[in-house]
């Protein structure tokens, strides 16, 4: 028995039948890198805002632990999602939500005891809560460099392993 013949390109049969084949919710997906890369963000952001005051006194040094456990934190969310979306970018959007929020968190009215200036002033009265928003603040930036360095560097290894 014969095959029948293919619709052409320019019936509109074959019009439709290309529609239809076409994902509909491409424009969905495309977004949802971002939105889970800022809610994640967001997330990191405030639990390091909140984790990042605790310190320890060893003599007369502080070791601002929470906030090296904060980092430690934001490095490894930013790390995780952009491996498992497999788009570089995504951790740096992560990075970019988590910094905004800790600044945000840092600046709402009322909400002084999440952030301390770094000066002469609190260096004196509270010094391990000045080293420790410091050390939060300025650590995030530095941690998503790294962190987005250090994923290119591991996608591409991964992807060259598997070719």
């Amino acid at each position: 028995m014969p095959v029948p013949d293919a619709p052409r390109a320019s019936t509109p049969e074959a019009a439709r039948g290309a529609e239809s084949a076409a994902p509909p919710v491409r424009g969905r997906r495309r977004w949802a890198p971002v939105v889970i890369s800022v809610l994640l963000g967001a997330a990191v952001g405030i639990l390091g805002t909140v984790l990042h005051l605790h310190v320890v006194w060893v003599g007369p040094v502080v070791l601002p632990w929470g906030s090296v456990l904060a980092l430690l934190l934001v490095g490894s969310a930013q790390l995780w999602w952009s491996l498992r979306s497999s788009l570089a970018w995504t951790g740096g959007v992560l990075a970019i939500a988590a910094f905004t929020t800790a600044l945000a968190l840092g600046n709402l009215t009322g909400m002084e005891s999440f952030s301390v200036a770094l000066n002469e002033y609190t260096l004196e009265a509270v010094p391990g809560a000045a080293i420790a928003g410091a050390v939060w603040a300025w650590g995030i930036p530095v941690v998503a460099v790294v962190t987005m360095l250090t994923s290119h560097r591991l996608s591409t290894v991964t992807t060259a392993g598997r070719d």
